[in-house]
């Protein structure tokens, strides 16, 4: 972390305003963000300003840095955290607050905003701005306003921007805490919750200062492409390719989907800035994926022409076009043709109800039919498996909608046989009520969903070639019960997570965090019914007569103040449209539905008219032919020590693709660059004289290659020697003959720090012996007793450190010199700890382990 390809240096004393972006997951799960990568890399290219980034600690790191009383610190800089003068936290997810407290306490600041002081942001004990944004914190900020200064509202490429400036402009003028957040609070796009209270009706929210918006409106930007090839993590993320949006905001109207409703308007990007930033990102980044972004990319018109263009212009550089869940009436045969490329990637569509009545009311716009011909194209380009979303609980469902999920199951196998064997893996969502939707009305059951999800698992046993995954109804219950609440709530999520909740979404995580907020729940007192206005059942909404419903509708929610651009009487209108199972066509392509957002502060739809799609490449295998081999010997030492295996091959793979060097691949399914390492070095271990060798598909100068190679490597990663060999050579793991490790075993023993003879003994002890046993399991779990004396050749003590005055035990420097056998195996230094700590009859830690050089067989 911290090392990344893109990383740059900054000048982390001298900036006017110091940012660190912390993102409330695991590093592999945020480094990979999309709108963290773009955010990070607007505010690094403003002049006065620097941005490092930050992550939750898994739970070891957390113990550590709390035992040593030790503050979260950026990725980049090493600052503690708590010294910068914004921290920014992405809140996507109504219970990922947990998470964000947990690295508040890390960063050693006050969980709760008012009690941060009034000091200015300049004072050395001034604790920085904490601030949330994202989908969760735009839709209803008030269960998390306790624990930030303020949210930023919406889209924040530009917003972002304009805080920097009012906070340099705040720095400088010696403002305090207080003034610099009245500030703020005037900036478009800025809430900020101190200076909003609750009005007469104990549900609103006013303001408490004269100047400030009674509701504040969320940013739009336009999307920026070419800041999505910012950062490349050096190990193996979740999103492990280049991401390039190409289309932001969703007008289709599903009656349950906030991001539709509040990423409004839409807004396509030219297809020439995409082909761009594809084909540069791909280049500079050496991905061998990439995705193209958006909640409907089948929505932008331009994908088929873009994709093969993108295909044309990529045909020979062996990559893979994924796309996220499709919508199935616009998956024809030119979408069909850009999928994949290297290797076929995966394929969703999202249903999301079984029946045509229910998609009606929620206002889908998809048909059986559309369904069916989009599996029947999918399978006709040779696709046998597919994945489906569907929800349960949604409004207006009866039994028959929930079987009618394992009926379209059946259907589409049962039409689609002609072509072949076609396997579903379905997977089965929890309707959730959110906010600014038509559905933030209604209200949902547990026990509902618990009887339905037996329902259709007992439908789904007489299904063969269909998988059913459910989400569990506990997690449900806690986005709900958090995700529409007010600030009353603050108390219960610092509760929970006080109580152990945190890494909430994580399934391993989930009895945890399940018994911790139920505690917490039930001694707020909010274990009862906790919001008087649910409606309690879509018949109780039917039996509301128009009027009755509209003055329900009117009644106060706790996010009224947060404009979406959507009029809330809108959604009310919706409702009924719902009601009447009546179908809203998409904006983007049809006539306005009068939802309020299009106009001067929130835009128009921007709807790119399809380019002509031009003939299509034959896709290329790449080159395969192996005209010649370079032998290099490397080092693998400091930060790169970390990275493990799997992640260093990965690591060179995209550098090679960066150099554009003639490498030769495999063939096969996933083809792969000719490339073998000897001996894989545990982790964490530094290497001095390793081996690796590549094959390219002409001959080439090996110096050259070393020089290329070597520029497009991070520090720590270093090529030593280049040496070609011949094609028909033996391989590297056939001439693998011995390691030589060197390591520091320390004991606390005093006995051992008196009298270095004690170690010369136990190692001559040792050699000397005829077997030595290693008992471990193999990889299917089964135990296993091995003799490995006819591995260890020599081993040596290098040097005796005797621990500091009074403290008793000592540390030896061992040299180990270690056969490699013809399947590959060898000693470690942890297997010499063990069998010196029975020698000695003293536990020993194992420390500074390296291994100096691997011999080959000619060396």
């Amino acid at each position: 972390m911290g090392h990344e390809l893109g990383v740059e240096p900054r000048d982390w004393n001298g900036a006017r305003v110091r940012w660190a972006l912390t993102y409330p997951e695991l590093y592999e799960v945020g480094s990979s963000n999309l709108g963290h990568i773009i955010l990070y890399s607007i505010l690094n290219a403003l002049p006065g300003q620097v941005c490092d980034r930050s992550y939750l600690p898994a739970a070891d790191l957390a113990e550590r840095l709390r035992q040593r009383e030790q503050a979260l610190f950026g990725v980049e800089s090493r600052w503690p955290l708590n010294a910068f003068d914004i921290l920014g936290f992405s809140l996507s997810y109504e219970l990922g607050a947990t998470n964000i407290l947990e690295m508040l306490d890390l960063c050693r600041v006050p969980i709760r905003a008012a009690d941060r002081g009034d000091l200015p942001l300049n004072h050395p004990g001034a604790p920085p701005l904490i601030f949330a944004g994202g989908p969760t914190a735009t839709s209803n900020p008030e269960p998390y306003a306790a624990f930030f200064d303020f949210i930023a509202l919406g889209d924040g490429e530009e917003l972002l921007a304009e805080i920097g400036l009012v906070l340099a402009e705040g720095k400088e003028a010696g403002l305090t805490r207080s003034d610099l957040l009245l500030d703020l609070a005037l900036v478009p796009g800025v809430y900020v919750p101190s200076l909003y209270a609750p009005g007469k009706d104990g549900v609103s929210l006013e303001p408490l200062k004269p100047g400030l918006p009674k509701r504040v409106l969320r940013r739009v930007a336009t999307p920026m492409p070419h800041y999505a090839m910012g950062l490349v993590p050096h190990v193996e993320t979740v999103h492990d390719r280049l991401t390039v949006e190409i289309r932001r905001g969703c007008t289709r109207g599903c009656r349950f989907c906030q991001p539709g409703m509040l990423t409004r308007p839409a807004r396509d990007v030219e297809p020439e800035a995409v082909i761009e930033a594809v084909e540069t990102g791909m280049r500079q980044t050496g991905y061998s994926d990439f995705s193209l972004l958006s909640l409907s990319c089948s929505d932008y018109l331009a994908l088929p022409a873009v994709g093969v263009e993108l295909r044309n212009r990529l045909a020979d550089r062996n990559v893979t076009l994924q796309l996220p869940s499709q919508r199935v009436d616009r998956f024809d045969q030119n979408i069909a043709h850009i999928l994949g490329g290297a290797r076929q990637a995966g394929l969703t569509f999202a249903p999301e109800a079984g029946t045509q009545r229910l998609r009606d009311i929620v206002n889908k716009g998809l048909t059986d039919d559309d369904l069916l011909q989009g599996i029947r194209t999918a399978m006709q380009n040779g696709y046998r498996k597919v994945k489906l979303y569907f929800m349960i609980g949604l409004p207006g469902e009866t039994d028959a909608d929930v079987l009618g999920i394992a009926e379209t199951c059946r259907m589409l196998q049962e039409c689609c046989r002609d072509l072949g064997r076609l396997s579903l893996n379905i997977t089965i969502s929890n309707f959730t009520p959110k906010p600014h939707t038509p559905f933030q009305w209604h209200s949902v059951s547990t026990a509902e969903f618990l009887r339905r999800q037996q329902l259709l698992r007992d439908a789904g046993r007489r299904l063969r070639g269909v998988r059913f995954n459910f989400t569990d109804v506990r997690l449900s219950a806690m986005e709900d019960f958090v995700g529409r609440g007010d600030r009353r709530l603050a108390p219960v999520i610092e509760a929970a997570w006080r109580a152990g909740a945190g890494m909430d979404a994580w399934f391993e995580a989930l009895d945890r965090t399940y018994n911790a907020w139920t505690r917490a729940i039930a001694h707020a007192g909010l274990d009862g019914r906790y919001r008087q206005m649910e409606l309690g059942g879509w018949s109780a909404v039917s039996a509301l007569d128009r009027d009755d419903l509209k003055t329900f509708c009117r009644q106060p929610l706790p996010w009224d103040h947060i404009d979406s651009g959507i009029d809330k009487n809108w959604l009310a209108e919706d409702l009924q449209r719902a009601l009447a199972s009546t179908v809203v066509p998409d904006c983007s392509f049809d006539g306005c539905s009068s939802c309020g957002v299009c106009g001067p502060e929130l835009g128009h739809n921007i709807v790119v008219a399809p380019p002509t799609v031009p003939l299509a490449r034959p896709q290329q295998a790449p080159p395969s032919e192996r005209a010649s081999r370079i032998r290099f010997r490397f080092s693998k030492t400091g930060a790169m020590a970390l990275l493990s295996h799997l992640d260093l091959v990965r690591l060179l793979e995209r550098a090679l693709r960066r150099t554009g060097l003639p490498v030769s691949f495999t063939g096969g399914f996933h083809p792969l660059p000719r490339l073998q390492l000897a001996l894989a070095l545990p982790l964490g271990v530094e290497g001095e004289g390793e081996w690796m060798d590549l094959e390219f598909v002409e001959p080439v100068d090996a110096m050259q290659v070393m020089k290329l190679w070597q520029q497009t490597l991070p520090p720590g990663l270093h090529l030593i020697s280049a040496d070609p060999v011949p094609v028909s050579s033996p391989s590297l793991a056939q001439q693998l003959q011995a390691s030589r490790w060197r390591f520091v075993l320390s004991s606390s023993e005093p006995s051992l720090g008196s009298d270095a003879t004690l170690w010369s003994q136990a190692i001559t002890d040792l050699v000397s012996q005829n077997e030595l046993i290693w008992e471990d399991t193999d990889k299917k779990g089964r135990p296993r007793r091995r003799d490995l004396r006819g591995l260890l050749r020599e081993l040596h003590l290098l040097h005796w450190t005797v621990a500091s005055p009074g403290s008793g035990g000592c540390s030896v420097e061992l040299e180990l010199l270690a056969a490699v056998d013809p399947q590959g195996r060898s000693l470690k230094p942890a297997q010499l700890q063990l069998w010196l700590s029975h020698q000695l009859g003293s536990k020993l830690s194992l420390s500074r382990v390296r291994r100096v050089e691997l011999t080959l067989v000619q060396c």
